[in-house]
């Protein structure tokens, strides 16, 4: 980065990028949600690190985890903190937290988490995540 506005100018489109990633989620569209997402993808969560090569993998990787999600009272979530700790040209590290919420927006659990967010052909996705529940 070589000047304040190009960091700002990364930082809103990385931004809009993880917005475009909760939208797609909270959309409950496997397809919708993986359109936000680069591959290969990444994801360390629970002591383990999962890569799904491809977005017909990730999809249908991700079917059981979506339903079990649903089936926990879960309909939505949402950025509580949202951070930019680093950023290049086209790579992003975004420090969140996050909650998952029921119907009524009452608070299921909260995460904190790193998302790497990159530019890939012009297109900025998320790439990886990883992260813990909080409570």
């Amino acid at each position: 980065m070589t000047a304040d506005r190009d960091f700002a100018a990364v930082t809103k489109e990385a931004r809009a990028a993880l917005d475009a990633f909760l939208d797609g989620l909270n959309s409950h569209d496997l397809a919708q949600w993986t359109a936000t997402l680069n591959f290969p993808q990444i994801r360390v969560h629970e002591g383990a690190v999962t890569v799904w090569d491809d977005p017909e993998e990730y999809i249908r990787a991700s079917q059981a985890e979506l339903e079990a999600l649903l089936a926990s009272g879960w309909r939505r979530s949402a950025w509580d903190e949202v951070a930019f700790p680093q950023v290049s040209d086209d790579q992003v590290h975004a420090a969140v937290r996050f909650s998952r919420l029921d119907a009524e927006g009452r608070r299921l659990a909260v995460f904190d988490s790193v998302y790497v967010v990159t530019r890939q052909d012009g297109k900025w996705g998320v790439l990886a995540r990883i992260g813990y529940e909080v409570s």
